[in-house]
């Protein structure tokens, strides 16, 4: 190649190299900051019980559809409610307490729930089954769940009101079981609802919820709830898992560092246009 096209490409491709890694050196990078997480493998600490449980465990459960007894199984907070009466009296809570928190910082939360047995979502006679999070009060999620089919599983009405995309209603509108479950498994064997299960995952992924709040002290409580407002069975269970809150920030590189790469960046850039001039007297 002819020695003066060469510079010329190589003049032409810097000009525009040298101020991309500029722009990389001085822009700051989103993280998002863990500040509370418990997956439950070794213990539930920041997490109370209240309402209609009395104490919290860890259960294996799994992580896929491959049915309860699938090889994929993590340690779950739950089953949640499992043989205690739903007498419509009082809910079944579990409360997460996060500390070290910046009042007016937007934070947002992640967690997988397991809805496991003969949740009837909507349904009038054995329903509706209800359930909730919510932060400071504050509902973020607020709908009914379902395993049942509709129409065959006991005759009963049993829609859910939980899809990826609408979880902030319990009053409409319905969608069918499993609407955004990112894995199931159900088999009805003659209303046997045992094995039947829902995994939903929030804040992870495309397609699913993402639930932020801003944190109006250093400290909030999360509210996860199973509501106590209808008479039903006692097999119903739920379970949480990967529960983690994080806050999305910026993060500015070390100022003493960026200053030494911004200055030998100029110094290059300057080097460089010198030597182009040099050897291409005509280079704009």
């Amino acid at each position: 190649m002819n020695t003066t096209i060469a510079s010329n490409i190589h003049c032409t491709a810097t000009r525009f190299i040298i101020p991309i890694v500029l722009l990389m050196v001085i822009t700051p990078a989103v993280t998002a900051n863990v500040i509370f997480s418990n997956d439950f493998e070794s213990n539930t600490n920041g997490f109370t019980a209240s309402g209609s449980l009395s104490s919290l465990s860890r259960v294996s459960l799994p992580t896929d559809s491959g049915g309860l007894a699938s090889p994929n199984q993590s340690m779950w907070l739950g089953e949640l409610g499992a043989g205690i009466p739903k007498s419509g009296s009082q809910d079944e809570i579990v409360t997460a307490h996060v500390f070290g928190l910046t009042p007016g910082q937007s934070y947002k939360i992640a967690f997988d729930l397991f809805i496991g047995a003969s949740w009837d979502g909507s349904a009038v006679s054995f329903g509706p089954d209800s359930w909730r999070l919510a932060v400071d009060g504050n509902r973020l999620v607020d709908t009914t769940f379902s395993n049942l089919q509709q129409g065959i599983d006991a005759g009963a009405y049993s829609p859910q009101r939980y899809s990826d995309t609408t979880y902030t209603s319990t009053i409409g509108p319905d969608f069918n079981r499993f609407t955004g479950a990112d894995a199931f498994f159900t088999v009805n064997q003659g209303g046997n609802y045992a094995p039947d299960y829902a995994i939903y995952r929030f804040g992870r992924g495309v397609g699913n919820p993402v639930l932020t709040f801003t944190a109006a002290g250093t400290t909030a409580a999360l509210e996860f709830a199973r509501y106590g407002d209808t008479i039903d069975s006692t097999d119903e269970y739920w379970a949480l898992d990967n529960v983690e809150v994080a806050s999305v920030s910026a993060s500015v590189p070390d100022a003493g560092a960026s200053l030494l790469l911004l200055g030998i960046g100029v110094a290059g850039l300057i080097f460089w246009r010198k030597s182009c001039e040099t050897a291409n007297p005509s280079q704009p």
